[in-house]
């Protein structure tokens, strides 16, 4: 495996294939907030970079980052899902964290009542196995609540600093715990 990336824009030819990938992989609810790939304004905003991800010039899937202040947010990490568990997230989390030092994410609350417990349990080990560590804080939004993971100790102000800047761009509301 050799894998590849670059850091492309709205414009570039992959961005297609990135909503493409979104379709496939994210409930609906999931592409809306806090970062909307859609939205021109956002997706022209500087902060926002888009890694793609190549194995032989063939795209595997990619990354998008909000980078606030120190922080580095990963909004969305997706595979094509004929490339799911071969690594590949993995490897990619490696580029991720050689590049940036504070990476904050969330991923669905582990909440034992959800339908697709197994899947949110898989999703937490994936991370913690690659270096990042439940923070025990919380955040809501859109309906559903989510456990924010790190990949080194975060100043949790910080983190809701950078969510009321994008509330602040009226992007959605949001709770924090």
């Amino acid at each position: 495996m050799s894998l590849e990336y670059k850091i492309i824009n709205r414009n570039s030819d992959d961005f297609k294939e990135i909503l493409k990938l979104n379709l496939e992989v994210f409930p609906q609810n999931e592409l809306l907030a806090p970062i909307n790939l859609e939205d021109p304004i956002m997706a022209s905003d500087e902060n926002l970079k888009i890694f793609t991800f190549y194995d032989g010039g063939k795209f595997i899937g990619y990354a998008a980052l909000y980078l606030y202040k120190e922080l580095c947010y990963l909004a969305f990490l997706a595979i094509w899902p004929q490339f799911q568990g071969c690594s590949y997230g993995s490897k990619i989390l490696d580029i991720l964290n050689s590049n940036f030092n504070q990476i904050v994410l969330e991923i669905e609350y582990l909440d034992p009542k959800a339908d697709d417990i197994d899947q949110r349990i898989r999703r937490s080990k994936f991370y913690q196995k690659s270096g990042f560590c439940d923070s025990t804080h919380t955040i809501s939004y859109l309906g559903m609540k989510y456990s924010i993971y790190t990949s080194s100790k975060v100043e949790f102000e910080r983190f809701i600093q950078m969510f009321e800047f994008f509330k602040s761009k009226n992007y959605f509301e949001f709770i924090y715990e």
